[in-house]
């Protein structure tokens, strides 16, 4: 895991080294308008639809944001694979929740509009299940819970008052050489 954090690490200080050359205090950066906490509801596809909400807490200082969040997702579906055509049976993989816990930084392109990126711990969990099929007998399931790192980008978008849409990429590693790509979109408020 010691890796993993590590890699992280360098990929935020990485991202950090360009934004922190820049001037600080940008003419279209305005006032600390992604300053605060905030609440979002996110929707997204990797190897399957997931859902879920997430939490943290950004501050902006000049054209500048750092944050730190959390999430919490869940899949709707399942992949199964038949194993043997003559007896049906059947192996499945239902992606579990997916917890996150991060932080982000990010650069004010103008006025209510953020482009980012983030890196932090995520932990997954699997639910295998196998379906003996016209076999007979009995199946089994098990589930397993797989710790890794995600990296990823996005663009946020202010909408009026306290509201926001936003659209991100993400890249997850987890340990036993398992990985998803995701895509989501979300929409929040601000307090």
């Amino acid at each position: 895991m010691f890796k993993y954090c590590l890699a992280a690490a360098l990929v935020a200080a990485g991202v950090a080294s360009p934004v922190f050359a820049q001037d600080a205090e940008p003419a279209a950066a305005g006032p600390s308008q992604f300053s605060g906490f905030k609440a979002e509801a996110v929707a997204g596809i990797s190897d399957d639809v997931f859902v879920g909400g997430g939490l943290g807490y950004d501050f902006q200082k000049g054209g500048l944001v750092f944050g730190v969040e959390g999430e919490a997702t869940t899949s709707i579906g399942r992949q199964c694979e038949v194993l043997t055509t003559s007896i049906q049976d059947r192996l499945c993989v239902k992606l579990g929740r997916d917890l996150y816990a991060g932080g982000r930084i990010g650069v004010v392109l103008g006025r209510g509009t953020l482009l980012y990126g983030k890196a932090g711990y995520t932990n997954l969990r699997l639910k295998d299940t196998y379906d003996p099929g016209t076999a007979g007998g009995s199946g089994f399931e098990f589930t397993r819970h797989l710790d890794g790192v995600r990296l990823g980008a996005g663009i946020e978008q202010k909408l009026g008052g306290n509201a926001y849409v936003k659209g991100e990429y993400r890249y997850s590693n987890y340990e036993s050489n398992n990985w998803k790509h995701d895509g989501l979109v979300g929409i929040g408020f601000r307090f």
